[in-house]
């Protein structure tokens, strides 16, 4: 009687699923790796584009009318305008709220900590009709989540 020669041996089929575990386990690193990036971009994307939207809706609400006076205490800046009304832009941990209805929240996992806030007139050596001279400052830095890296925020709008 005739032996089949053409199997394999327990040997090299245990060879052969080593290596195939091994080459398992360091796609599986790779596959959770890209999920983490992909996830920590995916907030910062979330972040920047709320960043984007509050500073484009604040330059909308000021641009509106002219702006008499601005001042700012601890996360809270008061617009006045020269007809008298006024507008409120509120920062807080959640989100910026712009004048009293209008509240962009960030994204689940993220919050805003050091906001400074500020509104000052620059003191000019020749008063120039044409030159603004008073601003408001709103800064802020947004945190937390799965955010591997800060994302900071500055907006400045300048008035006369």
């Amino acid at each position: 009687m005739k032996s089949n020669q053409k199997g394999f041996t327990v040997i090299e089929l245990l060879a052969s699923f080593t290596l195939t575990m091994i080459i398992v386990v360091f796609l599986f690193e790779i596959v959770l790796e890209l999920k983490d990036v992909y996830v920590n971009n995916s907030l910062k994307t979330r972040v920047i584009d709320k960043n984007a939207l509050i500073a484009t809706n604040i330059n909308t609400k000021l641009s509106k009318k002219y702006i008499s006076a601005a001042s700012c205490a601890s996360n809270r800046c008061t617009v006045t305008y020269l007809d008298g009304s006024s507008d409120q832009i509120t920062v807080e941990p959640d989100g910026v709220t712009i004048g009293t209805k209008q509240k962009i929240a960030m994204p689940e996992g993220a919050e805003i900590e050091n906001a400074i806030l500020t509104a000052s007139t620059v003191t000019l050596v020749a008063a120039d009709p044409n030159v603004d001279n008073s601003y408001l400052q709103i800064s802020y830095i947004v945190t937390g989540g799965n955010l591997n890296e800060d994302v900071s925020f500055n907006y400045v709008y300048t008035y006369h």
